[in-house]
């Protein structure tokens, strides 16, 4: 069973070295677990990277969106004044990390994959948990 006081301890050891904020939610912008100083701008931002990852995702899926490039969507960079937000898929959920703007991309990138990998295993034993009922 995946506890979302676990999921959140193990978001908060990616908040060091200018990563303000990491969290996971859905598709649709709910949170499930978050590390973050404030509470509602954690929501503002999971609502926000969210709209942004289903807009890029529809265009991904257009037959004139990157010529050919069948991947799809595996990362949306998001920079904005006061830093950068780097956004992943993970199963079906979405993970983001919300960095200072001096952060280096790669690290944000690098520290979003390593929760990706820490996370993924028992995310898809909640999702297949959740579609066998």
């Amino acid at each position: 069973m995946l506890k979302p006081k676990i999921v959140s301890q193990v978001l908060r050891q990616a908040t060091r070295d200018g990563v303000k904020a990491s969290l996971l939610m859905t598709r649709e912008g709910s949170l499930l677990a978050f590390a973050a100083d404030n509470g509602r701008r954690a929501k503002i931002i999971a609502a926000i990277a969210a709209n942004v990852w289903s807009t890029y995702k529809q265009h991904c899926s257009s037959d004139t969106f990157l010529a050919g490039d069948s991947s799809g969507l595996n990362s949306v960079i998001i920079q904005c004044e006061e830093g950068t937000v780097f956004v992943m898929s993970i199963s079906t959920m979405l993970l983001c990390l919300v960095g200072e703007a001096t952060v280096d991309l790669g690290m944000l990138r690098a520290k979003a994959q390593a929760l990706a990998r820490h996370l993924e295993e028992p995310l898809l034993s909640v999702i297949s948990y959740q579609s066998s009922d």
